[in-house]
């Protein structure tokens, strides 16, 4: 299971995670120049080059699997492991899914595509501090280190608020309409 060997071997993954990066950026480098994404995709606006996912990534990583193992360790919070795994891995693909409808110059699809998880939330829990590192993961050839991390915050916030609302509010607003009528 993923998500068994991730929790066990947090350092591991790390190292992991840092070598990955360190050997795209490596290529980059080689290829002839390490990549500076801009701001909404304008060169006029500040730029974060790929050289901060050396560090962005690997202490994302630590961070990410460190609070999944806190939420594995109480009860209320902990997670099937084959629903993490599971999870995971179409987190991992959804990212690479992004990529490449970047890669590819399909924005016009890019942009409801990217909003397909916040659809989600409202059957699925998406808001897992793995999930975002999986889809980090995911985007990180394309889009560098930093950039993925704000989008992927962003999502999973979004997916939290849809899914209280769906699970706590809803439920209230029912009960009260129903007591009306």
């Amino acid at each position: 299971m993923i998500a068994t060997l991730i929790l066990k071997n947090k350092k591991i993954c790390s190292l992991l995670a840092a070598a990955v990066v360190a050997l795209h950026i490596a290529w980059d480098h080689l290829d002839g120049t390490v990549m500076t994404h801009y701001l909404l995709a304008r060169e006029d606006l500040p730029g974060i080059s790929n050289w901060w996912g050396l560090l962005s990534i690997p202490l994302l990583s630590l961070l990410l699997i460190s609070i999944s193992q806190k939420l594995q360790q109480i009860e209320s919070t902990a997670y099937d492991l084959t629903t993490l795994s599971r999870g995971f891995v179409f987190a991992l693909l959804f990212g690479a899914g992004i990529a490449l409808l970047w890669e590819f110059d399909l924005a016009h699809i890019l942009r409801f595509v990217i909003w397909a998880p916040l659809l989600l939330a409202i059957f699925v829990h998406i808001h897992h501090p793995l999930y975002l590192l999986a889809f980090v993961l995911g985007t990180m050839f394309t889009f560098g280190g930093v950039l993925p991390i704000g989008i992927a915050t962003v999502l999973l916030l979004g997916g939290l608020v849809i899914w209280t609302l769906f699970r706590i509010l809803f439920p209230f607003l029912i009960k009260k309409i129903m007591a009306v009528v």
